[in-house]
């Protein structure tokens, strides 16, 4: 006679361990705000100081921003010229976000340059006496014309 036994399977059900101090903080709802309120300001803070416009005149160039303007001479503007595709470094004193960038930046070849664009590609390139700028305006090609016509003809009627 053969005794026939059965094995039935056990199941247990345990809880989850409660939360450790790190997982009470990240889960608090402050927390989750005080996130998305720095995200925000992360986003918003650039926007003042990105570029808005160029204004090419007889005195120079000068980058337009809500809270401040920048001003290239023209004493110190040597070259202003076209350049298809800059390569991006990493920014070293700069503020970017959705409406653009603007500050001090190294770029992928080595070199480094102050940069009010909103795009990297169609820069315009001004090699002034100590510093390089690069600037995204809309029609560069017009840009580039209108400074050679306004700001630069100028110097050259001196010195020819």
């Amino acid at each position: 006679m053969e005794v026939r036994r059965e094995v039935f399977a056990v199941t247990h059900k345990f809880r989850v361990a409660p939360l450790d101090r790190t997982g009470k903080l990240l889960s608090n709802p402050l927390t989750g705000f005080l996130f998305l309120f720095a995200g925000i300001l992360w986003w918003v803070l650039p926007f003042p100081f990105a570029p808005r416009g160029y204004l090419v005149s007889p005195e120079g160039i000068t980058i337009r921003a809500l809270v401040t303007s920048y001003v290239i001479p023209k004493s110190k503007i040597n070259c202003v010229e076209m350049v298809e595709d800059v390569k991006p470094g990493a920014g070293l004193t700069w503020l970017a976000g959705l409406c653009g960038c603007a500050g001090l930046f190294a770029l992928a070849d080595g070199s480094t340059a102050k940069v009010y664009a909103t795009r990297w590609d169609r820069m315009v390139r001004i090699k002034a006496s100590r510093e390089i700028c690069l600037l995204s305006p809309a029609e560069p090609e017009a840009f580039v014309e209108a400074v050679h016509g306004t700001v630069l003809a100028e110097a050259e009627l001196r010195e020819g």
